[in-house]
Protein backbone atom coordinates (compact mmCIF):
# COMPACT_ATOMS: atom_id res chain seq x y z
CA UNK A 1 0.00 0.00 0.00
CA UNK A 2 2.83 2.38 0.85
CA UNK A 3 4.44 1.76 -2.57
CA UNK A 4 1.13 2.46 -4.36
CA UNK A 5 0.76 5.77 -2.48
CA UNK A 6 4.29 6.82 -3.49
CA UNK A 7 3.54 6.08 -7.14
CA UNK A 8 0.30 8.09 -6.98
CA UNK A 9 2.12 11.04 -5.39
CA UNK A 10 4.79 10.98 -8.11
CA UNK A 11 2.16 10.84 -10.85
CA UNK A 12 0.32 13.78 -9.26
CA UNK A 13 3.50 15.88 -9.04
CA UNK A 14 4.38 15.08 -12.64
CA UNK A 15 0.91 16.08 -13.79
CA UNK A 16 1.18 19.36 -11.90
CA UNK A 17 4.49 20.09 -13.63
CA UNK A 18 6.49 19.93 -10.39
CA UNK A 19 8.62 17.08 -11.65
CA UNK A 20 10.07 17.35 -15.14
CA UNK A 21 12.45 15.30 -17.20
CA UNK A 22 15.51 16.64 -18.96
CA UNK A 23 14.77 18.71 -22.07
CA UNK A 24 15.58 16.98 -25.32
CA UNK A 25 18.20 18.59 -27.52
CA UNK A 26 15.82 19.60 -30.30
CA UNK A 27 12.81 20.81 -28.33
CA UNK A 28 12.12 24.24 -26.80
CA UNK A 29 12.42 24.23 -23.04
CA UNK A 30 10.20 27.17 -22.07
CA UNK A 31 6.54 28.08 -22.50
CA UNK A 32 5.49 30.96 -24.73
CA UNK A 33 3.02 32.03 -22.04
CA UNK A 34 5.87 33.36 -19.92
CA UNK A 35 6.84 35.92 -22.59
CA UNK A 36 5.04 39.10 -23.61
CA UNK A 37 5.26 41.54 -26.48
CA UNK A 38 6.05 41.09 -30.16
CA UNK A 39 9.08 39.95 -32.12
CA UNK A 40 9.54 42.24 -35.12
CA UNK A 41 12.05 41.28 -37.79
CA UNK A 42 13.01 41.14 -41.44
CA UNK A 43 13.18 37.90 -43.38
CA UNK A 44 14.26 38.31 -46.98
CA UNK A 45 12.18 41.07 -48.57
CA UNK A 46 9.44 40.93 -45.93
CA UNK A 47 8.98 42.15 -42.36
CA UNK A 48 7.04 40.06 -39.86
CA UNK A 49 5.58 40.14 -36.37
CA UNK A 50 5.20 37.22 -33.95
CA UNK A 51 2.75 37.87 -31.11
CA UNK A 52 4.33 35.92 -28.26
CA UNK A 53 0.99 35.62 -26.45
CA UNK A 54 -0.49 33.58 -29.30
CA UNK A 55 2.64 32.53 -31.24
CA UNK A 56 0.95 33.82 -34.41
CA UNK A 57 3.13 35.14 -37.24
CA UNK A 58 1.73 37.98 -39.39
CA UNK A 59 3.06 40.60 -41.80
CA UNK A 60 4.33 43.65 -39.92
CA UNK A 61 4.55 46.14 -42.78
CA UNK A 62 5.13 46.24 -46.52
CA UNK A 63 8.79 47.06 -46.98
CA UNK A 64 9.94 48.80 -50.16
CA UNK A 65 13.31 47.16 -50.61
CA UNK A 66 14.36 49.68 -53.27
CA UNK A 67 13.85 52.94 -51.37
CA UNK A 68 13.92 51.92 -47.70
CA UNK A 69 17.31 52.44 -46.04
CA UNK A 70 16.27 51.16 -42.65
CA UNK A 71 13.59 51.08 -39.98
CA UNK A 72 13.37 51.27 -36.21
CA UNK A 73 10.59 50.83 -33.64
CA UNK A 74 10.07 52.99 -30.56
CA UNK A 75 10.78 51.35 -27.22
CA UNK A 76 7.05 51.27 -26.43
CA UNK A 77 6.37 49.57 -29.78
CA UNK A 78 3.81 52.17 -30.85
CA UNK A 79 5.79 54.11 -33.46
CA UNK A 80 7.85 52.95 -36.42
CA UNK A 81 10.60 55.11 -37.92
CA UNK A 82 11.30 54.57 -41.62
CA UNK A 83 14.22 56.13 -43.49
CA UNK A 84 14.04 56.19 -47.30
CA UNK A 85 15.97 57.66 -50.19
CA UNK A 86 14.57 60.62 -52.15
CA UNK A 87 14.46 59.69 -55.83
CA UNK A 88 16.94 61.71 -57.86
CA UNK A 89 18.61 63.23 -54.78
CA UNK A 90 21.97 62.14 -53.41
CA UNK A 91 22.18 64.16 -50.19
CA UNK A 92 18.58 63.86 -48.95
CA UNK A 93 16.56 61.19 -47.15
CA UNK A 94 12.97 61.03 -45.97
CA UNK A 95 12.12 60.22 -42.36
CA UNK A 96 8.61 58.99 -41.54
CA UNK A 97 7.11 58.43 -38.10
CA UNK A 98 4.25 55.95 -38.46
CA UNK A 99 1.69 54.64 -35.96
CA UNK A 100 2.44 50.91 -35.76
CA UNK A 101 -1.21 49.83 -35.49
CA UNK A 102 -3.20 52.31 -37.59
CA UNK A 103 -0.33 52.88 -40.07
CA UNK A 104 -1.11 56.60 -39.92
CA UNK A 105 1.84 58.82 -40.84
CA UNK A 106 2.40 60.89 -37.71
CA UNK A 107 5.20 63.01 -39.13
CA UNK A 108 7.25 63.14 -42.32
CA UNK A 109 10.20 65.32 -43.27
CA UNK A 110 13.12 65.44 -45.70
CA UNK A 111 16.55 65.63 -44.12
CA UNK A 112 19.16 67.45 -46.18
CA UNK A 113 22.46 65.92 -45.11
CA UNK A 114 24.86 68.86 -44.65
CA UNK A 115 27.89 66.63 -44.10
CA UNK A 116 28.25 64.89 -47.44
CA UNK A 117 26.43 63.17 -50.27
CA UNK A 118 25.19 60.05 -48.54
CA UNK A 119 21.61 58.95 -49.04
CA UNK A 120 22.08 55.51 -47.47
CA UNK A 121 21.80 56.78 -43.89
CA UNK A 122 19.12 55.59 -41.47
CA UNK A 123 18.05 56.55 -37.98
CA UNK A 124 17.24 55.21 -34.51
CA UNK A 125 14.39 56.76 -32.53
CA UNK A 126 15.22 57.90 -29.00
CA UNK A 127 13.35 56.30 -26.07
CA UNK A 128 11.23 59.43 -25.58
CA UNK A 129 10.63 59.67 -29.37
CA UNK A 130 11.91 63.26 -29.54
CA UNK A 131 15.24 62.64 -31.30
CA UNK A 132 16.72 60.55 -34.11
CA UNK A 133 20.25 59.15 -33.98
CA UNK A 134 22.02 58.83 -37.34
CA UNK A 135 24.77 56.24 -37.41
CA UNK A 136 28.36 57.18 -38.38
CA UNK A 137 29.48 56.80 -41.98
CA UNK A 138 32.45 57.99 -44.02
CA UNK A 139 31.23 61.61 -44.06
CA UNK A 140 29.45 62.76 -40.92
CA UNK A 141 30.20 60.83 -37.71
CA UNK A 142 27.29 60.76 -35.24
CA UNK A 143 24.41 63.16 -35.89
CA UNK A 144 21.40 63.70 -33.61
CA UNK A 145 18.40 65.47 -35.11
CA UNK A 146 14.93 66.29 -33.79
CA UNK A 147 11.73 65.08 -35.43
CA UNK A 148 11.61 68.22 -37.55
CA UNK A 149 14.97 67.47 -39.15
CA UNK A 150 16.97 70.05 -37.21
CA UNK A 151 20.51 69.05 -36.20
CA UNK A 152 20.73 69.15 -32.40
CA UNK A 153 24.20 67.66 -32.02
CA UNK A 154 27.02 66.62 -34.31
CA UNK A 155 29.94 64.49 -33.13
CA UNK A 156 32.32 64.02 -36.09
CA UNK A 157 35.38 62.85 -34.16
CA UNK A 158 36.90 61.96 -30.79
CA UNK A 159 40.45 63.06 -29.92
CA UNK A 160 41.11 64.10 -33.52
CA UNK A 161 40.07 60.67 -34.84
CA UNK A 162 36.99 60.65 -37.04
CA UNK A 163 34.00 58.45 -36.24
CA UNK A 164 33.35 56.51 -39.41
CA UNK A 165 31.54 53.64 -41.07
CA UNK A 166 31.75 50.58 -38.80
CA UNK A 167 31.45 52.57 -35.58
CA UNK A 168 28.15 51.87 -33.82
CA UNK A 169 25.90 54.14 -31.79
CA UNK A 170 22.81 53.22 -29.73
CA UNK A 171 20.41 54.94 -27.36
CA UNK A 172 20.17 54.37 -23.62
CA UNK A 173 16.93 54.81 -21.70
CA UNK A 174 17.74 58.37 -20.56
CA UNK A 175 18.60 59.54 -24.12
CA UNK A 176 22.31 59.06 -23.48
CA UNK A 177 24.20 57.38 -26.30
CA UNK A 178 26.71 54.54 -26.27
CA UNK A 179 29.08 54.27 -29.20
CA UNK A 180 32.15 52.37 -30.31
CA UNK A 181 35.44 54.09 -31.12
CA UNK A 182 38.46 52.88 -33.12
CA UNK A 183 37.29 49.27 -32.63
CA UNK A 184 38.88 49.55 -29.17
CA UNK A 185 36.53 51.42 -26.85
CA UNK A 186 32.91 51.76 -25.77
CA UNK A 187 32.17 55.41 -24.99
CA UNK A 188 29.17 57.20 -23.52
CA UNK A 189 27.76 60.71 -23.85
CA UNK A 190 24.84 62.09 -21.85
CA UNK A 191 22.56 64.97 -22.89
CA UNK A 192 23.46 67.65 -23.93
CA UNK A 193 26.27 65.48 -25.39
CA UNK A 194 29.07 67.89 -24.52
CA UNK A 195 31.09 65.36 -22.51
CA UNK A 196 32.31 61.86 -23.36
CA UNK A 197 33.38 59.18 -20.90
CA UNK A 198 35.00 55.81 -21.51
CA UNK A 199 32.90 52.82 -20.46
CA UNK A 200 35.34 50.05 -21.32
CA UNK A 201 38.43 49.32 -23.36
CA UNK A 202 37.75 46.25 -25.52
CA UNK A 203 40.85 44.13 -25.92
CA UNK A 204 39.33 41.86 -28.55
CA UNK A 205 39.92 41.64 -32.30
CA UNK A 206 36.26 41.09 -33.25
CA UNK A 207 33.34 42.52 -31.28
CA UNK A 208 30.27 44.72 -31.67
CA UNK A 209 26.47 44.58 -32.08
CA UNK A 210 25.69 46.50 -28.91
CA UNK A 211 22.15 46.55 -27.47
CA UNK A 212 20.90 48.06 -24.20
CA UNK A 213 18.15 46.86 -21.86
CA UNK A 214 15.10 49.09 -21.29
CA UNK A 215 16.23 50.55 -17.95
CA UNK A 216 19.76 51.26 -19.16
CA UNK A 217 21.54 49.10 -16.59
CA UNK A 218 22.89 46.36 -18.86
CA UNK A 219 24.02 45.82 -22.42
CA UNK A 220 24.50 42.84 -24.68
CA UNK A 221 27.25 42.55 -27.25
CA UNK A 222 28.98 40.04 -29.44
CA UNK A 223 32.61 39.13 -28.80
CA UNK A 224 34.08 36.88 -31.47
CA UNK A 225 31.33 34.29 -32.09
CA UNK A 226 29.20 34.54 -28.96
CA UNK A 227 26.99 36.85 -26.87
CA UNK A 228 28.10 38.52 -23.67
CA UNK A 229 26.30 40.59 -21.03
CA UNK A 230 27.82 43.56 -19.27
CA UNK A 231 26.72 46.22 -16.82
CA UNK A 232 26.17 49.63 -18.40
CA UNK A 233 29.21 50.98 -16.56
CA UNK A 234 31.46 48.43 -18.29
CA UNK A 235 31.80 46.02 -15.37
CA UNK A 236 30.67 42.42 -15.03
CA UNK A 237 31.41 41.16 -18.53
CA UNK A 238 30.21 37.54 -18.83
CA UNK A 239 29.64 35.15 -21.73
CA UNK A 240 26.02 33.95 -21.97
CA UNK A 241 25.86 31.87 -25.17
CA UNK A 242 27.81 28.98 -26.63
CA UNK A 243 27.21 27.02 -29.82
CA UNK A 244 28.86 25.06 -32.60
CA UNK A 245 28.51 28.08 -34.93
CA UNK A 246 28.18 31.76 -34.03
CA UNK A 247 25.63 34.30 -32.86
CA UNK A 248 25.05 37.70 -34.46
CA UNK A 249 23.48 39.77 -31.67
CA UNK A 250 20.97 39.71 -28.83
CA UNK A 251 18.18 42.18 -28.04
CA UNK A 252 16.40 42.50 -24.70
CA UNK A 253 12.76 41.79 -23.95
CA UNK A 254 10.62 44.77 -22.88
CA UNK A 255 10.96 43.74 -19.22
CA UNK A 256 14.70 43.11 -19.55
CA UNK A 257 14.43 39.53 -18.30
CA UNK A 258 15.19 37.74 -21.57
CA UNK A 259 17.34 37.99 -24.67
CA UNK A 260 16.27 37.35 -28.26
CA UNK A 261 19.40 35.83 -29.76
CA UNK A 262 20.34 35.68 -33.42
CA UNK A 263 21.71 32.14 -33.35
CA UNK A 264 23.18 29.84 -36.00
CA UNK A 265 24.40 32.89 -37.90
CA UNK A 266 25.42 32.71 -41.56
CA UNK A 267 27.04 35.99 -42.70
CA UNK A 268 25.94 37.43 -46.03
CA UNK A 269 28.14 38.80 -48.81
CA UNK A 270 26.12 41.95 -49.53
CA UNK A 271 23.78 41.95 -46.50
CA UNK A 272 23.98 41.26 -42.75
CA UNK A 273 23.26 37.55 -43.25
CA UNK A 274 20.69 35.18 -41.75
CA UNK A 275 20.14 33.73 -38.29
CA UNK A 276 17.67 31.69 -36.22
CA UNK A 277 15.53 33.15 -33.43
CA UNK A 278 16.23 31.79 -29.94
CA UNK A 279 15.28 33.19 -26.52
CA UNK A 280 17.34 32.80 -23.35
CA UNK A 281 17.05 34.30 -19.85
CA UNK A 282 19.14 37.43 -19.31
CA UNK A 283 20.41 36.09 -15.99
CA UNK A 284 24.14 35.94 -16.72
CA UNK A 285 24.24 32.17 -17.08
CA UNK A 286 25.60 30.31 -20.12
CA UNK A 287 23.13 28.78 -22.61
CA UNK A 288 23.74 26.56 -25.61
CA UNK A 289 21.86 28.02 -28.58
CA UNK A 290 21.54 27.30 -32.29
CA UNK A 291 21.77 23.70 -33.45
CA UNK A 292 20.81 21.26 -30.68
CA UNK A 293 19.93 23.95 -28.10
CA UNK A 294 20.33 23.13 -24.45
CA UNK A 295 18.01 23.53 -21.44
CA UNK A 296 16.60 27.01 -20.84
CA UNK A 297 16.55 27.95 -24.54
CA UNK A 298 13.27 28.71 -26.31
CA UNK A 299 13.40 28.03 -30.04
CA UNK A 300 10.98 30.21 -32.00
CA UNK A 301 8.59 28.26 -34.22
CA UNK A 302 5.38 30.13 -35.11
CA UNK A 303 2.11 28.21 -35.19
CA UNK A 304 1.92 25.77 -38.09
CA UNK A 305 5.65 25.87 -38.76
CA UNK A 306 8.00 22.94 -38.15
CA UNK A 307 11.31 24.71 -38.73
CA UNK A 308 12.94 27.33 -36.54
CA UNK A 309 12.07 30.88 -37.59
CA UNK A 310 14.90 32.88 -39.15
CA UNK A 311 15.58 36.60 -39.52
CA UNK A 312 17.73 38.90 -41.63
CA UNK A 313 18.80 42.54 -41.34
CA UNK A 314 16.76 43.84 -38.35
CA UNK A 315 15.11 42.31 -35.28
CA UNK A 316 13.38 43.85 -32.26
CA UNK A 317 11.44 42.75 -29.19
CA UNK A 318 8.76 45.28 -28.34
Amino acid sequence: MERVNKILILLFLYGMGLLTGCATDNEPTGQFGQFSGNLLYDLGEHSYRIDLASNEKTDYFNRNTYSLNGWDVSWDGKTRLETSIVTGEFDKVTFKLIDSESLTILKEFVYNNPHGEDRQISGLLSPDKSLILIQPDFDHGIVIIDTEGNVKHHLPMVNDTELTLGDEAIWLSDNSILFTYKEEYILKSEPPYSDIISIREMEYSDWGNLNANPDGTKMSLRIDKHIYLMNADGTGLVQVTESDREEREAVFSPDGKYLLVGANFYPGTFDPGKWDLNIIPADGKMYKVGNNPGPGVEVIRPNGQDHVESATNRMFWR
